[in-house]
């Protein structure tokens, strides 16, 4: 699906977008700075451009044809660290995204803002410019920790798709968090030498030390010393403040799940204030994902024009000699998929050959990137892990001589290598069914 993205920052919305399989075209944003980042950071053009300016910004889009807008309006006067005036100018930029995207009408946009917006009467107005172009609208707080980043921010999420009804995604978009906060020492494991850390309070009444073992509160766009004469707060879990040291840049980048070698540039202070203001990679991703798996349930695999398009094999990998010692290369794409009741008995005693997948099969699959094959026994989880020799078109009358042989599906032929885990690990739905690029370091990691 081919996107644009405004208000782009330094690109925390275009890469996790990016990173669940979407295809970002441009981006736009007015700060400098920022975009110098994003240009370093991503292949496709970063433009500046003063989104305030709708006909002209309008424009400029236009000659990309997306299927989808994304993007977060600057939130500072809907912000609980901002004056909270949405008529102090910036919340006007809210009602511009929503005019651009009433002038596009890309077939998807996504809105993301801070949760205070749900309070604002911008928020009513950009609704009800939606809603008289048609979309539907799926909206939902999202708290970052329970999607894939260790931060406990909070954040407001809108989806909008023409023709739709309201509400459409809202399952999806609930059901697929974790039910687990994710900690600092969660993402980081052994990459951080501290246990305790200072983030400067926004008043001397709270606390301002946090253990590694919890989610990070929100990070904002100023990252301050502590200074000289802290005095330990009654809810700081420490009774001293002897190697307490606030988090470096490099380290709130990360908490925004940017990758380590993500290149910021600039004066701290501007690269403090885009970390801060970026959308955290790993909820941005949790998003897309959320769209994939909507797109995955409801477009399920075309298998006749499949098999026009690959009328031999769709991966080949029949050369590829078993290692006995479990070597797996962590990198591979693999596919974690339920398996049957009535072919269950063939997975638990290893003798599988084949697996074939279900007339709904989703056509968000990267199908020639395939590699490896888990399947998920139900009440059980995953555990062995087989090599995908051959992926093609055929039939369930393959393994079922009773079964109409012109009902297709894809086939896997498949050979077991091994238990990757000593016992049935339970996974989360949202790994098993999320048929995007899941790899087997994502699977060992449980960061998908």
């Amino acid at each position: 699906m081919k996107v644009v993205d405004l208000f782009c920052g330094c690109g925390g919305l275009s890469l996790g977008f990016q990173k669940a399989g979407f295809n970002i075209l441009a981006a736009f944003d007015n700060w400098d700075d920022a975009i110098t980042v994003y240009h370093t950071n991503f292949k496709h053009p970063v433009i500046k451009q003063d989104l305030s300016n709708v006909d002209q910004t309008v424009e400029k889009i236009k000659k990309y044809k997306p299927d989808m807008i994304i993007g977060g309006p600057p939130c500072q006067d809907f912000s609980s660290a901002g004056k909270r005036d949405e008529n102090n100018g910036r919340g006007d930029l809210t009602i511009n995204y929503a005019q651009v995207i009433a002038a596009i009408k890309p077939d998807w946009f996504v809105m993301e803002n801070v949760d205070r917006i749900t309070k604002t009467e911008k928020l009513v107005e950009a609704k009800s410019i939606f809603k008289q172009c048609g979309y539907g609208l799926t909206y939902a707080i999202l708290n970052a920790s329970r999607c894939g980043a260790p931060q406990r921010r909070k954040r407001f999420i809108m989806i909008g798709h023409l023709g739709e009804e309201d509400g459409f995604m809202s399952n999806i978009l609930e059901l697929r968090q974790s039910d687990k906060e994710m900690t600092v020492a969660d993402y980081f494991g052994s990459q951080l030498d501290i246990q305790y850390y200072y983030r400067h309070p926004r008043s001397y009444a709270r606390r301002g030390i946090f253990s590694v073992n919890e989610p990070s509160p929100t990070i904002r766009g100023v990252n301050r010393p502590m200074p000289a004469g802290y005095q330990l707060h009654s809810n700081d879990p420490v009774k001293s403040l002897e190697g307490i040291r606030p988090l470096t840049t490099l380290e709130r980048s990360m908490i925004q799940t940017f990758p380590k070698d993500f290149r910021f540039l600039g004066n701290k202070t501007n690269m403090e204030q885009m970390i801060g203001n970026a959308v955290p990679v790993n909820l941005a991703r949790y998003v897309g994902e959320c769209i994939m798996a909507y797109l995955g349930n409801n477009n399920p695999v075309n298998y006749e024009q499949l098999r026009e398009d690959y009328p031999e094999k769709i991966v080949n990998n029949s050369s590829v000699s078993i290692n006995p010692e479990l070597k797996v290369d962590k990198e591979k794409n693999v596919l974690i998929s339920l398996v049957k009741n009535d072919n269950v008995d063939l997975f638990l005693d290893g003798s599988a050959r084949i697996y074939y997948t279900g007339k709904k099969f989703p056509s968000t699959v990267a199908l020639n990137k395939l590699y490896y094959f888990m399947p998920y026994v139900k009440h059980k989880g995953i555990r062995d892990i087989y090599l995908i020799k051959i992926a093609r078109v055929g039939s369930k009358h393959e393994i079922h001589p009773d079964a109409d042989e012109n009902d297709l599906r894809l086939v896997f032929e498949i050979e077991k290598i091994g238990q990757l885990f000593d016992d049935y690990k339970p996974v989360e739905l949202k790994i098993w069914h999320t048929f995007t690029d899941t790899t087997i370091k994502h699977v060992l990691s449980e960061k998908v």
